[in-house]
């Protein structure tokens, strides 16, 4: 009795299913296995996030379409990536022909804030510059400031170091920066200008939170600033040659 009991053990241990693991190994290593046991693949029903379970044929055609879903979108943010780029591409060729026609520093700042305004949507357009021989003035004080402008001041590293910022900003900045609009500034953009004889900001706001961020890439506004501070520099020595 006690031999057979014995022998009814180890009969167990070897009946032992195996590890997790191994099953996948050995599924790894066999891939002509449901083809060999092909009424498997309907029988056996695999859970599913809903809670009804369903067979591995109809879960295997749930993950093929939500692969086909995520290449998709994909493939429909590389299409907008280039059709934005293209977009912007042509704004800096229009900019560029228009900012030679240019007559003056008041003509370049038109050209701007139409061009972002107007032609790129951009809610909300500010200068705020500050020149030696320019007096300060402007639509409510915005575009030509003294040399002690406060908000000149604040951002006077990002100036120096001709580094554009943007993203979210505290309300007492959005306030100082946008005046009657900081209400509806959700995000902004801040172009340093630097050229010899003007210094200051190009002041961008949007009413989208997302607009302007701290990880977007800033290649087209820094094409726009240097647009911006050559045609500047050609307008300065004009006035200075005549």
């Amino acid at each position: 009795m006690t031999n057979q009991l014995n022998n009814q053990a180890e009969k167990t241990e070897e009946l032992e299913l195996p590890e997790e693991q191994q099953v996948v190994d050995y599924l790894m290593e066999n891939p002509d296995f449901f083809l060999q046991h092909s009424p498997l693949l309907s029988d056996l029903e695999i859970p599913h996030e809903s809670g009804v379970a369903v067979s591995l044929v109809e879960r295997q055609v749930s993950v093929l379409r939500e692969k086909n879903q995520h290449f998709e979108e994909k493939l429909r943010d590389m299409v907008d990536a280039v059709h934005d780029n293209q977009r912007l591409h042509v704004s800096l060729h229009r900019l560029a022909v228009n900012l030679f026609d240019a007559d003056s520093l008041d003509d370049i700042l038109g050209v701007v804030d139409d061009e972002l305004r107007h032609k790129l949507g951009t809610d909300f357009v500010y200068f705020r510059l500050h020149s030696e021989d320019i007096a300060s003035g402007g639509d409510e004080g915005h575009t030509y400031v003294d040399s002690g402008d406060e908000v000149l001041q604040a951002f006077s590293v990002l100036i120096e170091k001709n580094r554009i910022q943007c993203g979210h900003f505290t309300q007492e900045e959005i306030a100082s920066l946008f005046f009657d609009d900081a209400d509806d500034v959700a995000s902004a953009a801040l172009i340093p200008v630097s050229v010899p004889g003007i210094q200051g900001l190009i002041i961008l706001g949007s009413c989208d939170e997302q607009r302007y961020h701290a990880g977007m890439g800033t290649d087209f506004l820094s094409s726009l600033s240097d647009l911006i501070g050559a045609a500047m520099r050609s307008q300065l020595l004009k006035a200075v040659t005549n």
